[in-house]
Order: C-alpha cells, then structure tokens, then sequence
C-alpha cells in the first residue's frame, strides 16, 4: 500500500509558484553572461550596495519579514538575489549582516513584473541617479569600482552551480500541471522523510527539486512551512553535486531510494532525471554566424542593350526572350535589316536567375504577318548556354574568410552573341545587379568505415552532456566513430560530420564541424528517463513531448548554442507475410474448400516526430515518403532530408544553418536504432549491415547499404545500439542510468521485453549511479511468474532456460532484503552482487560478472 504524508500543508500554490519560477529561469537562460563573469560580479555588487539597502528603506515589517512585493528588481539583480534565496540559512544570516532585517520575496512575471519594473525604477533613480536600472547583459562591464562582498555565502559561485540546474527544467513538461502536481505531492514525501530522519541527507528529483526552489524563493512562507513540519527552517545545499561512485551524493541516493522503497513509492520517474550537463557558453552571446555564402543564389539581372543583325527584309520584326519554363524577360519590336535598342534609364528588362535551377533563356525572332519563326535556345549551343550561366558566375568574388565564404557583387556589363539562322545575329548584353541566398543544398558523402574509439568521452565535444554519469566512468567501454564530409551547393566542403556509436553505453551522437574545427551544432541519443510519458502530462500532443521507449520510440535531442530540437522515431507498419493456404477441388463427397490468399509482407516505414525546443515549443507535423521526409520549422523553414541521396536541403529562411544538418543525421541514426530486424539467424545485433545480410533473399526488404545517409550515419558499425540489440541482447527496453534531481541520481524505470526477453528476464530496471538497486524490472508478453526483473526488484517473465527451484526461492527473497544486507559478514548493496557472492552460486559467478558492466541498465538475466 502507498503511504502518503499526513497534513502537510503549504501557505502557496507551489504548482503556480513553479509555473512562475521556470518562467523567471527561462528569462535568464537568455543571457549566458548572469551565470559567470564580470556581470555577476558587478550583479552582487548592485545587489548588496544598492537593492538591499533600497528595499530596507521602503519595505514594511511584518512578523518579523520586511516586505516590498510590488516592486521588480531589474534582471541581473533579480538573479542573484533568487540564488542567493536557494541557501535559506545564508540568506537570512546575511540580509540581518547587511541591512538588519529579513527581506521577502515573490516572483512577479508578465505585466505585473513590468509594473513593479516601473515603481522600482523611480525609487532607485531618486536614491541612486549615478548608476543605471538596467544593465546592458549582452555588452561588456566597464567603469565598475572595486567592491568586495560581506556575504559569507558565495553567490557568484552558486549561480554557475544553477546553470546546471536550469537546463534539467528547461524541457516543456516542466510547465505542466499535471506533471507538477505530482511534483508537490513528491515534495511532501521529500519532507516527511527528513521529518522521520532529521539526521539523513536526503537527494531530490529534478520534479520535486523545482517545487523546492519555488517555494524557497517565498522566503517567509518558505520558513513557516518547513518550521511548521521539521521544527526549523530546512535548509538547501545545491553544492554537492559530484556523481562519481562513492561520492556523498552517490551514497545518499542509494538512502533515499531505499527509504522511498520501504514506503512503497518509486524515487525515479520519467522526465525528472539528470541529463547531463549543458555545455560551457560564452559570457556574451556570439553574433550569429552567416551561413549565406554555402546557399545557391538568385541574381538581379537587367538586360541593357539588344542588337540584331541580318534580318532578311526591312520589316517589322518582333524579338521574345523568355526564361524557359518561366516567365517573359523582353519582348519588343525591331525593323530590319539591323536594329539597336536602349532606352533611357539603361535598362531594357529586368529579371531574377535562380543558380540553383540553372534556368536558360529563349530567343524568338518572328516577322509579322507571316508564319515565318526564327529560334534559338541559348542551351542549344553548349558554347552559348554555359557562357551565360558561366559568366554570371562570374561576377562574384569568393573570398575564403573563417567562417566560411564571402561574397562581392561587382556590376559589369557582359555581351552574349548567338546566331539564330544564317547570317542572323543577336546580342544582348546583361548586368547583375544584386544576389541573394535562394536555397541550401547540403550533400553527405559517406564513408563506410567506422574506426574504434577506446575513450568516447575523450573525443567527444561535450561528454557529460551526452554520457551519463556512470557512462562517464566506464573508460574501457567499446564505441567507435566516423568523420563525413558535407559539401555545399558549390561543391566546396562546408562541414564534417563526426557520427559515434557505443552499444556497451546506450550511446550514439552527431557532431556538425565547421572548417576551422569548432563543433557548430549536435544531436545525442535521449536516455529513456530524461522525457516524461503521455499518462504523466496533460498535453502530450500539444505542448509536452514525451517518449515510450517500450513501444520501440528513441529519440535524438538536437543543439545549437542551446536546445533546438527533439526527433523521435518509431518503426511502424511492419505487416509480416502469411503463405496462402491452397484450396480444395470440390469432389462427389465433398463441396470443396475454397482457397485462402496469402498475405504480402510489409516492412514498413521509419516515422519521425519533431518537437521545437527553440523558440515556439511545439511539435511540428513531418511528412514522410519512403526515404524523403519535410520538417517543416514554421511556414517559410522546412527541411528537406533525402536518405537515398545524402541531400539535406532548405529555403533560405532558414537560419539554424548546422542544426537542420544535425536534423537530418538524427533521422539517419534513428533509421538505423529503430529497424526491426529478425530474431533468428543473427547473433550481433550491433551491426546493421549483418542484420540485413540475412535478409536479402526477401523481396520487399529495405536497401539500407543504398541510403547514403543511412550509411554515413552507421550502417556499416559494429557498435551500433539498435532496439534489436536492446530487445534480443539486453531483455526489452532498458531504463538509463539515473542522476538525481540537483543533488543525485537515481534509476530509470524498465520496459516491457516482448516474446519473453531475454531468458527469464524482462524489460530491465535502471540502475543508479552508485551501484543502487534499479527499477523494477519489466515483464515480458509470454511467460509466467518469474525469479526476478532486469536487475530490479520486480518481477521479469518466465522464459525458457531451465533454473534450480531452489535458486530461484532465493532469488524471490530478495525482495524483502533492504539494501544493506550483510551475507557473510560483508554489505551487499544490490542483488546483482548478491547472486555473484552467494556462496552457493559461485559457478554462476563468470556468467554474471559478463553482464555485470551492463549493471547501469539492469541488465542481469539468468
């Protein structure tokens, strides 16, 4: 039976003082330079001279808290101050030291932030008319004096410490009611445990944790309440964050999901776990680079003159030129035998040439009344066509600069002869007054060898944000990589592709290079509890995006400078092909039996979903046709992603340049995850290119080996982690290894193994990262009761291999032992060690010990 904590009750709405919070975080994620530097620095600095000693004057006391809630501190202000509030006891130590007395707080957002804005400005200008409200954050600090802080909290070095913290609220559940009043109810339980063990350090999720940072930010309220249940004000130590094995952190999570076992509640839940660490930005934003110059153009041209010479007769004669398949340049009338036309502003006709179409002009030449038709077309003459489109080339000066290419318009006058008919002549002379970005065409050229890594996290571009933390630590863990050049539309090397692949480590990623070497844009494989399911939010389809990793969906979290995109595959459509049964010819017993066909095989598609992290945060609606697939961003943006060619194309309004590149070698890799493949005949389910060899005798089988971008993306690894690997390997889909919410980790939670797992396993139950027990284990479609799930404590499937009775009674005991069972004389801290060490079993010991550097995902079967 669930316990739940009796009469714990808030003085806020902690769902919308959360809601509020994360709004006021997503404000200052916008500006990298409040979490280090010298904005910081000159932030305290405003903060303890000016905005305390400010709001002391004006505040009102009431029980014991002064209070000034209807004004808004500017944004660097109020940053420093809402992390100042997140260390409850140093904040209150230092608000008496500094202006004798407590200051409240709320958060204020929307128009009531731009009123008090408004009020507070007045107050600050009339006491401090030589220092600015509002600081520039995206220019440097200049002409700030010297200051040292009487804080003894560090505060400069708590808000580095929250940057990590904000990037794990970021995603969009993280706004949604029903994932947050779960949260609350989490909160509670967080309480009551350090109520019952006031002596205990105790670890939050990432859920629960925000619900604490809001409520913490409420400073009076926030000593009320936990006054009320704890007997004092329960302070907030957010710098114990080393996840490493044996660290504080890692053994207080191993107490804190064992003291929320007994109580019968799960610690881990999707969508509140660690997901690494968001990678180190500047402390200004950069300007954004151009990516222009890799684009196919569209020119402004003017034609300025035409000539025509040798017309047969002194008549009138009508002169068309027409962009094939488009539209009309000029169309005037001459007289023979010669004619020269100009006009007075220099220009005949204007008209735009796409390079990317490589349009071609027309010229017709038609005497009136008469049917007599003199045409040419500039193509017919290879001479003559590659003229025009050479010489409009040109005209622009490439310049190789850092970045990539430069690009100089410089008018001049070009003339173009063709010879209609016999002794029949035109010229036409064109200037190309202006160019613009048209489209992007990016081409993939793949190589097929994948080369192996003994270190990813040493090669790697930002390791702790794409590896787990105990994935951090496993330096001997096989993984492998591949680079790819990616050409432009000119056919110049634009980027190169770094693609990784670790099936011991659940991994693989993508790293866009530009020339110069700097990683520009990435995309990494999501661990299964870093998104929420649809039962744990209200609006899955709308505003949240979440993830069933037992239903086959992987996904790939794609970025810039910051978040941009999360894709998500799942293989549908699959339609396995039944032999027809063969009818009965009717007989003088028997009326016969009619035939039954048989049914084709399918080996149905690769769906992608893509939900917009940047910006707008929504799912975007992906068409898809065999290997070709439209993201499109907003209504101008869309992707075009060809798997068979390698082409990777978008309009020019697309500004994420690198990150629509990422887009399209996360729809390649989870091609590659996402595959079904047959459970018979194949042993290394790492290897793609194995898995489809043993299938080509099928008629209706997917040509992998022919999608270049498929190829470039892994289909010729060895390390590659597919649902195949993870299903006929691992026992079903696995949970990640866990990190706490800002101070630990814990394990994700198993899926379902279908057919019966792996053995007597099912789906496998995430293990920790401090060698804690893992989730529960998850139970395959086929199979009675089992001896145990994954490396959980659940109960797995039956499977087929045959184990002792008695071996399998102790297994079942295991779910009564805490987690600090001694046997022999010696602590156990995980039933994978007890089997190993039971003396009993020592003979099962080797098999174990090969699974054993699995444990992060539970993957013990037996």
């Amino acid at each position: 039976m669930t316990f739940r904590p009796p009469g714990l009750r808030f003085g806020i709405d902690l769902v919308e003082a959360a809601l509020a919070e994360r709004q006021f975080l997503r404000i200052v994620d916008d500006y990298p330079s409040l979490y280090a530097g010298p904005h910081v620095r000159n932030a305290i600095r405003r903060y303890e001279l000016l905005w305390l000693p400010l709001l002391a004057r004006h505040a009102t006391c009431t029980n014991n808290w002064s209070s000034t809630l209807n004004v808004a501190a500017p944004l660097d202000i109020a940053w420093v101050w809402h992390v100042h509030m997140l260390s409850p006891v140093d904040y209150q130590r230092d608000c008496n030291q500094i202006v004798s007395t407590r200051l409240d707080h709320n958060i204020l957002i929307g128009e009531q932030r731009q009123r008090g804005l408004v009020r507070a400005r007045a107050l600050w200008e009339e006491l401090y008319p030589e220092e600015p409200f509002e600081v520039d954050l995206t220019a440097p600090v200049s002409n700030t004096p010297h200051f040292e802080s009487r804080f003894e909290y560090d505060v400069e070095a708590a808000c580095a410490r929250q940057r990590v913290f904000n990037y794990q609220v970021s995603l969009p559940h993280y706004a949604d009611k029903k994932f947050l009043t779960k949260a609350v109810e989490r909160y509670k339980l967080h309480l009551y445990l350090k109520q019952q063990n006031p002596q205990t350090f105790f670890v939050p999720c990432y859920d629960f944790d925000l619900i604490w940072h809001a409520h913490q930010v409420n400073p009076a309220i926030y000593t009320e309440d936990t006054t009320k249940i704890l007997g004092k004000l329960f302070n907030h130590n957010d710098s114990v964050n080393d996840r490493k094995p044996g660290s504080k952190l890692s053994k207080a999570e191993t107490v804190t999901r064992e003291k929320w076992g007994n109580l019968g509640h799960q610690f881990a839940v999707n969508g509140a776990m660690f997901r690494g660490e968001p990678p180190l930005c500047a402390t200004t934003p950069k300007e954004s680079i151009d990516y222009s110059c890799h684009a196919a153009f569209e020119y402004t041209v003017d034609v300025t003159t035409l000539e025509v010479e040798g017309l047969p007769k002194p008549k009138t004669y009508t002169v068309k030129i027409d962009v094939v398949n488009g539209p009309r340049v000029l169309k005037v009338q001459v007289r023979g035998p010669t004619a020269r036309l100009t006009k007075s502003n220099g220009v005949l006709a204007r008209f735009t040439y796409k390079k990317k179409k490589r349009e071609i002009l027309r010229v017709r030449i038609k005497q009136h009344g008469t049917c007599s038709c003199f045409t040419h077309l500039m193509d017919e003459s290879a001479e003559c066509s590659e003229d025009l489109i050479g010489e409009v080339a040109s005209y622009i000066n490439r310049k190789r600069t850092r970045f990539g290419w430069e690009s100089n318009v410089v008018p001049q006058p070009e003339t173009h002869e063709l010879t209609v008919a016999e002794n029949l002549i035109v010229r036409f002379t064109t200037v190309v007054q202006s160019h613009r970005p048209d489209e992007y065409e990016f081409t993939v050229l793949p190589k097929e060898d994948f080369t192996p890594v003994r270190e990813a996290a040493s090669i790697l571009s930002s390791p702790a944000l794409f590896l787990s933390p105990f994935s951090l630590n496993q330096t001997l863990a096989s993984s492998e990589m591949s680079l790819h050049p990616i050409s432009d539309f000119w056919g110049q090397e634009a980027f190169t592709c770094r693609v990784m692949h670790s099936a011991e480590l659940l991994f693989s990623s993508v790293e866009v290079i530009n020339p110069v070497g700097d990683v520009v844009s990435t995309a990494h494989l999501l661990r299964g509890n870093v998104l929420p399911t649809k039962e744990q939010v209200d609006q899955p389809h709308d505003l949240c995006c979440t993830l069933d990793e037992a239903a086959g969906e992987r996904a790939m979290l794609i970025r810039g400078s910051k978040d941009w995109g999360i894709c998500i595959g799942k293989w549908k459509g699959v339609v396995k092909g039944l032999p027809g049964i063969p009818g009965i010819a009717p007989s003088e017993r028997s009326p016969g039996v009619k035939g039954k066909p048989g049914v084709k095989g399918q080996p149905g598609y690769l769906n992608i979903e893509f939900f917009s992290v940047s910006g707008a945060q929504e799912w975007k609606v992906v068409q898809n046709h065999g290997e070709n697939f439209k993201v499109p961003l907003s209504e101008k943006e869309i992707v075009y992603v060809n798997l068979r060619t390698g082409v990777i194309s978008f309009p020019s309004e697309v500004t994420a340049v690198p990150e629509s590149i990422a887009l399209g070698f996360s729809i390649a890799v989870l091609h590659l995850l996402c595959q079904p493949n047959p459970s018979s005949g194949v042993t290394d389910y790492t290897r793609p290119s194995a898995m489809v060899s043993s299938q080509k005798d099928k008629p209706r089988r997917i040509c992998c080996e022919e999608l270049m971008l498929v190829v470039a993306a892994g289909f010729y690894g060895t390390t590659v982690p597919s649902n195949a690997y993870i299903k006929h390997q691992l026992g079903g889909a696995c949970g990640g290894c866990g990190g706490c919410g800002g101070c630990g980790g814990c394990g994700g939670c198993g899926g379902c193994a279908s057919g019966g797992g792996c053995g007597s396993c099912g789906g496998c139950g995430g293990c920790g990262s401090c060698d804690g027990c893992g989730g529960f284990g998850g139970c395959a479609i086929s199979g009675g009761c089992a001896i145990g799930g994954g490396c959980g404590s659940g109960g797995g499937s039956g499977g087929e291999e045959k184990v002792d009775k008695s071996f399998k009674s102790d297994l079942r005991s295991l779910k009564s032992l805490s987690l600090w069972t001694y046997l022999n004389g010696q602590p156990v801290t995980s039933p994978h060690r007890l089997v190993v060490e039971h003396p009993k079993y020592r003979l099962l010991g080797q098999r174990l010990d090969s699974y054993w550097e699995h444990a992060e995902y539970g993957c013990i079967t037996y």
